[in-house]
């Protein structure tokens, strides 16, 4: 057998057990960021990148593509690692937007006409519904970055949780959490269509539709300025409800490398802070909340009935 010294430490930082001396994605040592020493997590990120190819994937024959710019930062949680939000990976290490995720947010902007047709309906025996689905006319391939520039711009994202110091939470909570998004990527979205209702299909009415939902916002963590495109801003995505601009100084969140960035959610914290305190000296506590989370989104759904497995998106953002 040969023997190779330092063995452990030549495991990549993607399969090691998340314990101290090993790999803590979610760990920012103080003393590490003293001495300019990467990060686990850095380690992690660079790791990926030096082995995903340098060219991007393309698809295949008969998909019809747009390309859209990413205003500020862009992320998609894999759930391949419970220590750290990561994007899905696709093919040749890629980081990926998948079809699915593509087409239930396409559904979200669809007419019940449009949804039957590109999206797909229930069928239904006679009186009964059997469950089954027909599908529709259109197939998602889901997204890419158009180049390798995801990969030199910060991929290692510095979140701080505000909702604890702006709810009147009694825990709170200090941390700053890591996890992965894309800076300002440029992303390809494909389409194709099957079937002989294909032929005659409104490409333009189909784009228009993707749009529509994309302004939206894609990804995760919409509400709190992620997946924003230039298309946000336009009233595709709905009635605008107040616009200003504002100036002002005090603490500023930072990356690891000491860079400050402006942070979306640290503005929204503070409006809903705002609106709590509004709200609570108009109605009960219970129902400023619900309130609060209407319109700002929250990550715990159980006042109207759901579960906190996903983020309310809200109606502001």
């Amino acid at each position: 057998m040969v023997n190779i010294p330092d063995l452990t430490n030549k495991i990549p930082m993607l399969f090691r057990a998340q314990t101290a001396g090993r790999c803590q994605l979610q760990r920012i040592d103080p003393e590490r960021s003293k001495s300019r020493e990467k990060q686990d997590v850095e380690l992690w990120a660079s790791e990926w990148v030096e082995k995903a190819y340098p060219d991007p994937p393309e698809f295949g024959a008969g998909v019809q593509t747009r390309t859209h710019e990413i205003n500020w930062r862009f992320v998609t949680d894999s759930g391949q690692d419970d220590s750290i939000i990561c994007p899905v990976i696709g093919a040749y290490g890629w980081p990926f937007y998948p079809g699915s995720s593509m087409k239930g947010i396409f559904r979200s902007a669809c007419t019940p006409e449009q949804k039957a047709l590109y999206c797909g309906r229930e069928v239904k025996n006679g009186d009964s519904n059997n469950g089954d689905m027909e599908p529709g006319i259109l197939r998602f391939h889901g997204g890419y970055p158009t180049s390798n520039e995801w990969q030199e711009e910060n991929l290692v994202d510095i979140v701080h949780p505000q909702q604890d110091w702006q709810v009147g939470s009694s825990q709170k909570s200090r941390s700053a959490f890591a996890l992965i998004s894309l800076y300002q990527p440029e992303l390809v979205f494909g389409i194709s269509a099957i079937g002989t209702a294909a032929k005659n299909i409104n490409w333009d009415e189909v784009w228009e539709i993707w749009e529509r939902a994309l302004a939206k916002g894609i990804g995760c963590r919409v509400s709190c300025g992620y997946g924003q495109s230039g298309l946000s801003k336009g009233t595709s995505q709905g009635q605008l409800l107040y616009s200003c601009q504002l100036k002002g100084q005090g603490m500023a969140a930072k990356l690891l490398n000491g860079d400050g960035e402006f942070r979306p959610n640290i503005f929204r914290a503070g409006i809903r802070g705002h609106a709590l305190r509004i709200f609570g000296g108009l109605t009960t506590g219970e129902q400023a909340k619900q309130l609060v989370e209407t319109l700002f989104g929250g990550g715990d759904g159980s006042w109207h009935g759901g579960t906190a497995e996903h983020e309310l998106p809200g109606i502001v953002v």
